[in-house]
């Protein structure tokens, strides 16, 4: 069986990586959205990291292990396993990382892969692919990260780094896919909003790199946010995106030929 891709989402949130870390951990259980399908029991219940595990208890007193914790590094990652309401055996795994963007400015990647251990993958990650952005936009919008950074300052890069998405069948040509044009669109509208740099393949395969510079740091997490929800080829899975802060240290003064 070909391996499914993982499911990838980044968020931008105000504050430092210590910050960052801690509201998504110890404070999961005033952010996470019980409601909506998002865990086992529902609304008026609670969801915890307690002993090396995420667990969650129903508002009747029924308790469910959602994942075990298999690498922890405050402030900057950790993984851990993932089962809600399913058999262990059948657990994938979630990994989220923490990268400074500025001083009071984190990146926040998740990572969520291993379908093939699952009984129908492409269902679960599709499923997946749908609710972890409902997730992190609630952790975003957590109360602890600090207030949001304020208009203007200097400039911030950001490189976006393509990959081949579930959507691009195994051997294909991502240039020949009818959904490249919609990534030649969205890079067109980037260069209309005085934002894009260099952009161009990596090599003959679907890995690519974007390279783009942000006005200011209140900027970044729009920015973030397009370039996984509005390039419609990643949006419709042909490619992958990740998000990568570029702190650019030299810029030549060369003419660009």
């Amino acid at each position: 069986m070909t391996q499914l891709p993982p499911v990838r989402r980044q968020v931008i949130v105000p504050g430092a990586v210590e910050t960052a870390f801690t509201v998504f951990t110890d404070e999961i259980g005033h952010w996470w959205p019980l409601g909506d399908g998002h865990s086992v029991y529902g609304e008026g219940g609670t969801v915890a990291f307690r002993d090396g595990r995420v667990v969650e208890h129903g508002p009747g007193g029924n308790e469910t292990v959602w994942g075990t914790v298999l690498d922890w590094e405050p402030p900057h990652r950790f993984r851990m396993s993932w089962h809600p309401g399913n058999d262990e055996a059948k657990a994938t795994e979630v990994e989220v990382r923490f990268a400074p963007v500025t001083d009071d400015q984190t990146l926040v990647t998740l990572e969520h892969r291993g379908w093939e251990r699952l009984a129908d993958p492409s269902a679960a990650r599709s499923a997946y692919g749908r609710g972890w952005p409902r997730v992190l936009d609630a952790y975003a919008g957590g109360t602890g990260h600090g207030s949001s950074p304020a208009a203007g300052g200097e400039p911030v890069w950001l490189a976006l780094m393509h990959t081949a998405g579930p959507a691009l069948a195994e051997g294909a040509s991502v240039f020949s896919h009818p959904d490249f044009a919609e990534h030649i669109a969205f890079l067109r509208r980037l260069d209309e909003q005085g934002a894009l740099l260099p952009a161009g393949p990596l090599g003959d395969g679907a890995d690519g790199m974007t390279v783009i510079r942000v006005p200011g740091a209140a900027e970044v997490a729009t920015y973030t946010r397009l370039a996984q929800d509005g390039d419609q080829s990643v949006a419709r899975g042909l490619l992958q995106v990740r998000v990568q802060p570029w702190h650019v240290s030299l810029v030549g003064s060369a003419p660009a030929t």
